[in-house]
């Protein structure tokens, strides 16, 4: 480069996270005034671009164990998820696996900081060294090179950076809106009236009969008047429903597998990607991040038995969260298949070969999408060890309203046309990023 170039501790003051007490998660520190930020904010933050959001606050005992940073600084992340920033702009705390950074002088933009190591983050990546779990130290950030061009050459490199963010975030808001408007479509195309959602305390109050209680889930979310009215709603719909394990050809469990060995034999083990939890998103697609991908030697006989085809359903069966149920859905599609070779699935999820004469398995895996959009499935979960899991028998018991083929076929090119059509903004979104990224 013709500009300056410095060893980042040279430009930039650093400062450290922290949280002292031990163990991390005691209740008596939490609940207060102040935002406590963890590195999946900001790794939130980077990837979409937007402010840096939190979860959890301190309160005044936290604080006196943990650090506020009441200037404006950028965030970076040196545990796990290494060189990932963010801009914090309002008075926060945050853990050790994560810096303050700002400029030593007024020769360096903020902004600029934050830009610049987005760009590198590769490069920081690439130094830490391997382990149970990659970090970097402060020693080895300190060396890392900085370029200083003129102030004027930063500013024009922020407004590059701001336009092309501005108009990547209309896109993407425009791919989802569209993604959203899936579930309006197909339940209005099949008459189906999702009740509204009462949180009233009369509400979430039911009354059972003592000679029904044998046998029978008596709880208060099972039995909310939501889930019973929808559950009529589609029992009672005119075209009549079919029960899901009707249409389903094989139903099997997935393995996790033994970690690769050199030298493995192939005559007992092939070795597999495996399709987790963690790869469903919630537009029912599989998303692959070649950076956190697992490959692993699946025995010949279980994978055998798995039988992975083009169109079979992928259910995740166990994880979830408080804000995301479990009971995603994706499907295994051609692509794929082709683009990844031998493929398996983790023991958290299910899969589901569906007799294609019987429906469609595209319009299946729509509608089905759409009833845990709705929150449908949340009626089907069990919690053991803090652990969410998908009761199959019920999920299997899901009413499915009866559609001709014509109509089957006619919503699923709709939803295909919406889905391609979204993915092209996506596609059209992330160029801008990489052209404003080489300006």
């Amino acid at each position: 480069t013709v500009y300056p170039v410095e060893k980042i501790s040279h430009v930039l003051s650093m400062q450290r996270g922290r949280f002292g007490h031990r163990p991390r998660n005691d209740p008596a520190f939490y609940g207060g005034e102040y935002p406590f930020i963890q590195t999946g904010d900001i790794v939130k933050a980077n990837l979409r671009k937007s402010k840096i959001g939190f979860n959890q606050t301190l309160n005044e005992k936290g604080l006196k164990t943990s650090r506020l940073f009441d200037e404006k600084v950028v965030v970076f992340t040196i545990a796990a998820n290494i060189g990932y920033t963010a801009i914090l702009d309002y008075p926060a705390c945050f853990p050790d696996s994560l810096i303050a950074m700002k400029p030593k002088s007024e020769n360096v933009l903020l902004e600029y900081i934050n830009i610049y190591l987005s760009i590198i983050r590769k490069h920081i990546e690439s130094l830490a060294p391997q382990a149970a779990q990659k970090n970097i130290n402060y020693q080895q950030l300190s060396l890392i090179p900085f370029i200083i061009p003129p102030v004027e050459v930063q500013s024009s490199i922020v407004e590059i950076n701001n336009r092309s963010v501005a108009t990547y975030k209309t896109k993407i808001a425009k791919a989802q809106n569209l993604l959203n408007s899936i579930d309006d479509y197909l339940l209005t195309e099949l008459d189906i009236k999702v009740p509204d959602i009462d949180n009233s305390l009369s509400n979430r109050m039911f009354t059972v009969q003592a000679s029904e209680l044998s046998g029978g889930r008596f709880d208060a979310y099972r039995n909310k008047v939501y889930f019973q009215e929808l559950q009529s709603v589609l029992d009672d719909h005119p075209n009549g429903s079919t029960p899901l394990k009707n249409y389903v050809r094989n139903l099997s469990s997935g393995q996790w597998g033994v970690d690769e060995e050199d030298g493995y034999d192939r005559d007992i083990y092939t070795k597999c990607l495996v399709i987790r939890a963690t790869e469903f998103d919630n537009n029912g697609n599989l998303s692959f991040d070649e950076n956190r991908i697992k490959y692993r030697l699946i025995e010949n006989n279980k994978l055998k038995k798995m039988n992975i085809l083009e169109h079979d359903l992928l259910i995740e069966k166990s994880g979830g969260s408080e804000n995301q149920p479990v009971g995603r859905i994706a499907i295994l599609t051609k692509n794929i298949l082709n683009d990844y070779g031998n493929i398996a699935y983790s023991n958290f999820v299910q899969k589901i070969t569906v007799n294609s004469t019987a429906i469609s398995p595209v319009f299946l895996f729509y509608y089905l999408k759409t009833l845990h959009n709705i929150k449908f499935t949340e009626k089907m979960q069990s919690q053991t060890n803090g652990i969410r899991n998908l009761i199959t028998s019920e999920y299997l018991d899901t009413p499915i309203i009866n559609v001709d083929c014509q109509k089957q076929h006619e919503i699923v090119q709709h939803i295909d046309q919406i889905r391609a059509t979204a993915a092209q903004l996506q596609q059209e979104a992330n160029e801008i990023l990489a052209q404003a990224k080489q300006k």
